[in-house]
């Protein structure tokens, strides 16, 4: 009787249990833990790769569900699930079928259109769903199992107390998984050891689950609702540098926009986006600009928008000090503490900025037109931020980054009056602190410091060799997102952009001006924040032409992009302060000037639609046609009529019309117009921009569809970019081989 019992009871079991709760209830236990590890990275992936992931953890959870048996049929399912969400989440473009797949090299070609945009997206989230079911094969083993439990919460628990994130929710949650999973791996051994009382169990399952998940989740949700006692709970390391007023800091970064920003490893190429990063460690490699805005700024001065400075310089970037005193900060001081003298006669003007947050990623810094004087108000900030402020380095700093809705803060900023700025000397005994740190320097090589003393050679104060050392780097060396770092020997990344490498973007420029200033005895340091971003009125001024010119100290609203991100570089002058200095070609700093002193021309912002952009070009040349442009245009017409009738010749036929249309203009200004005529072919063509696409995410996408054209795609687009936001003359080779690769594209199209 008893064995005929068990037998009825083993064969209930078998129906759903053994399949569902003894098989696969596990899996979901795993993938909870593992979206807590994924969570992780929700500020540092891009939002397409973070939503592409976790609807692929999503999709293999109710799989796991639905379908009981067949591993290699699940498997299969959840990958075709990554595949569907990656082609509806990530800029995927599918290029269509082709007329025929006649041979392997066809099919090759079809292959490489299809699927290279599929990539990095699926590797990862086909990459994820594999560690889930490699980590719950593991898990059928209680060791095992409890061991990835404890390390999962241990490395969310290093993760929160050492980097800019609060993970305690996501530590309860695998908790509360690694409970769940531990029952389920008991319940194994109950059924194997005492098959009679398992048996007995399943009989009455929901009168022993329902209390014990109700029991467990109330506890559960208190404790997640509890509120984080910040100093009792804190771990021993911030408790110990706070006991001594120190900074405390975050390895590998501390939050931002972007991770890595302009910034990059220096044997990559494109490597990050541009943005805002921590990480300086490492100058150098390339990035490719992202214009998706961060904020914007009401402001009545325009200017530069610091977040941080460094003066640490170790030959291949740059850290922070450590150990520096700070004092707690809070909305409503409208003084900070600052000892910065003033020179008698030098004015400055008070700046009031009201940054408004457009994303919702922490914030390391609150930034601001420098320097920050008061802090009015802020709304939206996390409940158990902390805010510091170092009065040497002048920075609003964050314990821990944290999320901002919106804040005011009150800047003093210098007032330029380069007459007075030269009757007084970088440096000096009379300096508030200590100036060693910004006059430090690794073993440079000696040719650095030649170069300074060559470039500073004649200039009669600490003010004008300054000046000399930002012309020079402005005027000799060209701006580009993509340096060619395999022109690098030197360690140094100071020494190689100088003498090596010879082009660059900001962090090239600002390192090399530091690096130089202080071979020349100069206390400098290196500053890192935005660029002002742009203004509504100042782009429908330009775009209606007219000779309009942005007000370099214009009050307004600036929008601030990712593409904004910026350097530059800060000289102390005795009894003045911090002054700046732009050395990065294409760029000015916007700051107040005296009266009566010459105001320096404003570089044209680099607009982050790229529509604009060339709008406004065309649109200032148009401009300025007089009756003698339309007199010489009268008479092209008639060169172009004689030069027609020679068809045979027709590759000397197209120079000359192009020699005549764009007569007067520089090659740049040729290449920007010949990119406007390539717009619209391609619009002729079937190929037409989004209105939310930037010009670069088009030629991109283009370039995917025929990749037998991404050279000549790739090529005009690197072109166009050079001639408009380069800040360098272009020379006729370079029209020469835009003109030619967009020739290509018209034949093939």
């Amino acid at each position: 009787m008893n064995t005929m019992i068990a037998s009825a009871g083993r064969r209930t079991e078998t129906g759903y249990f053994r399949r569902l709760v003894l098989e696969r209830l596990h899996r979901l236990f795993v993938i909870v833990i593992v979206l807590q590890l994924i969570q992780v990275f929700k500020d540092y992936w891009w939002p397409e790769t973070y939503a592409v992931v976790y609807v692929s953890v999503a999709a293999a959870a109710a799989i796991e569900l639905l379908v009981s048996r067949a591993f290699a049929l699940r498997l299969a399912l959840q990958l075709a699930a990554v595949l569907a969400a990656v082609m509806l989440l990530a800029p995927y473009d599918w290029s269509g079928w082709p007329d025929g797949l006649k041979g392997w090299e066809a099919v090759r070609i079809f292959a490489i259109q299809n699927g290279k945009p599929l990539h990095p997206f699926f590797e990862i989230g086909a990459g994820v769903v594999l560690i889930i079911h490699y980590m719950a094969y593991l898990g059928t083993n209680k060791i095992r199992a409890i061991g990835f439990i404890l390390m999962s919460i241990a490395t969310l628990a290093i993760i929160d107390s050492f980097f800019p994130l609060e993970l305690w929710t996501n530590i309860a949650w695998a908790v509360l998984a690694g409970l769940g999973w531990l029952v389920v791996l008991h319940l194994r051994q109950l059924k194997e050891r005492h098959f009679d009382s398992w048996s007995a169990l399943a009989e009455r399952p929901f009168e022993l689950a329902v209390p014990a998940i109700i029991v467990i989740g109330l506890l559960m949700l208190a404790g997640i609702a509890v509120p984080r006692a910040p100093v009792l709970l804190e771990d021993p390391y911030t408790m110990w540098l706070q006991a001594q007023n120190k900074e405390v800091p975050a390895f590998s970064g501390e939050g931002g926009y972007i991770a890595g920003g302009d910034s990059s490893d220096a044997g990559s190429s494109r490597s990050s986006k541009s943005g805002y990063g921590r990480s300086d460690t490492k100058i150098g490699g390339g990035f490719e600009f992202d214009y998706s805005p961060v904020m914007t700024v009401d402001t009545n001065q325009k200017g530069y928008w610091r977040g941080e400075t460094k003066a640490v310089y170790t030959g291949q970037g740059w850290t922070d000090r450590r150990g520096m005193d700070t004092t707690p900060a809070a909305p409503g001081q409208d003084e900070l503490p600052d000892e910065e003298p003033t020179l008698e006669g030098i004015q400055t003007k008070q700046v009031t900025q009201t940054f408004t947050i457009l994303r919702k990623d922490r914030l390391p810094v609150l930034f601001g037109a420098g320097p920050i004087s008061g802090l009015s108000e802020w709304k939206g900030v996390s409940g158990s931020a902390k805010l510091t402020w170092n009065k040497e380095e002048q920075e609003l700093k964050f314990q821990r980054a944290a999320t901002v809705e919106s804040y005011t803060v009150v800047s003093d900023m210098i007032v330029i009056d380069e007459d007075k700025l030269r009757t007084t000397r970088s440096g000096g005994a009379e300096a508030p602190f200590d100036l060693a740190p910004y006059e430090q320097l690794p073993a440079v090589p000696a040719r650095v410091a030649e170069l300074a003393a060559t470039i500073a050679a004649g200039s009669s104060s600490d003010y004008d060799k300054a000046k000399a050392l930002e012309s020079y780097l402005r005027l000799n060396y060209p701006y580009t997102n993509t340096p060619d770092v395999s022109l690098q020997k030197s360690k140094d990344i100071a020494d190689a952009f100088l003498f090596e490498i010879k082009e660059g973007y900001c962090d090239y420029y600002s390192t090399a001006f530091v690096v130089l200033a202080r071979s020349l005895g100069l206390p400098t340091r290196w500053v890192k924040g935005y660029a002002a971003g742009s203004n509504r009125m100042d782009e429908e001024g330009m775009r209606n032409g007219l000779g309009y010119i942005p007000d370099p100290n214009g009050a307004g609203s600036y929008t601030v992009r990712n593409a904004d991100a910026h350097s530059w570089a800060e000289v102390y002058f005795e009894g003045v302060g911090w002054v700046p200095f732009e050395p990065t070609s294409g760029f000015t700093v916007p700051q107040p000037i005296a009266e009566g002193a010459p105001s320096p021309t404003p570089d044209v912002p680099a607009d982050a639609d790229g529509d604009a952009t060339e709008e406004t070009e065309t649109a200032d040349q148009a401009g300025g046609w007089s009756a003698g442009t339309w007199a010489i245009a009268g008479a092209s017409l008639i060169v172009v009529g004689v030069a027609a009738l020679l068809v045979r010749r027709r590759a000397w036929t197209t120079s000359v019309w192009r020699r005549v249309r764009y007569r007067g203009a520089t090659p740049n200004q040729r290449i920007v117009r010949e990119m406007e005529r390539l717009l619209a072919f391609l619009g002729r063509r079937g190929l037409k921009r989004s209105q939310n696409d930037t010009l670069r995410e088009s030629f991109l996408a283009w370039s995917g569809r025929f990749a037998s054209l991404r050279p000549e795609f790739e090529g005009v687009l690197h072109k166009f970019e050079s001639a408009r936001y380069g800040g360098q003359a272009g020379g006729e080779g370079d029209l020469e081989q835009f003109t030619a690769m967009a020739d290509k594209i018209r034949k093939s199209l």
